[in-house]
């Protein structure tokens, strides 16, 4: 699902496409207005809601997801800042799909973190690897995305209801939220400027996602992993370099 992500659908979009074809690739646009829906390339499919519900995100993707297993023996389902890929070493996306075989597989998740002291801002005319140099594990995005059955998920697809996880330590959900310090700020300003669910908001869901103030921000961004374990920063192998 995808709302006025003018940064993030081009990468995920370039990424995507090189394994699966335009009429293969479902964007479901949550009332984009900045026109980064309005291209080919894939299916868009209109969806409408009044409040920022995680709980709704969550069903959206479901129903589509159970949907689309009609038509095809397995599917992949992420949001616009989450790259899955295998290991490079082992094969690219393509391949190991091709030989999936399992009902569902968890992603090992890995969080992207721009080092401001370090790293320039983005350049969306350079891979994001050849200009973010480190990565921590954070098993809050070692999701189960990729299935072959229809999926019941918690809230942000981050785990299945009945509990069940069969992960696969070559299989990767890169995180790209963190990509770089102004982008998320902005995001974050931007989805703090839509009303939200009360529902939400009582349970501190998605709370990340509504620090905006300065020195909150940029504690959380360096020392909060919003997953409950420490940031420990990890030089990413340079046999991942090019992927995205």
């Amino acid at each position: 699902m995808s709302r006025d992500e003018r940064v993030f659908l081009p990468i995920w979009w370039h990424y995507y496409s090189r394994f699966f074809n335009p009429e293969d690739i479902y964007i479901l646009d949550h009332e984009t207005s900045d026109g980064s829906t309005s291209g080919p390339g894939f299916v868009r499919i209109p969806v409408s809601h009044p409040v920022v519900d995680w709980g709704w995100h969550r069903d959206m993707l479901q129903s589509h997801q159970h949907r689309l297993l009609e038509s095809y023996d397995a599917v992949l389902c992420t949001d616009v800042d989450e790259i899955v890929a295998p290991d490079p070493r082992t094969g690219d996306l393509g391949e190991y799909i091709d030989r999936f075989q399992g009902d569902f597989v968890n992603c090992r998740g890995y969080e992207i973190l721009h080092r401001q002291e370090s790293e320039p801002p983005f350049d969306s005319k350079l891979r994001i690897l050849d200009q973010r140099f480190h990565w921590y594990f954070n098993p809050a995005y070692s999701k189960p995305l990729l299935a072959r059955v229809p999926m019941l998920w918690h809230g942000g697809l981050h785990a299945r209801v009945d509990g069940l996880t069969r992960e696969d330590p070559s299989l990767y959900l890169i995180h790209l939220h963190r990509m770089d310090y102004d982008i998320c700020l902005s995001r974050h300003c931007q989805r703090t400027s839509q009303p939200w669910n009360q529902h939400d908001l009582d349970r501190g869901w998605g709370y990340q996602n509504r620090i905006i103030e300065p020195a909150h921000f940029h504690r959380w961004f360096y020392q909060d992993s919003s997953g409950g374990v420490p940031i420990n920063l990890e030089r990413i192998p340079e046999y991942w370099r090019g992927l995205i």
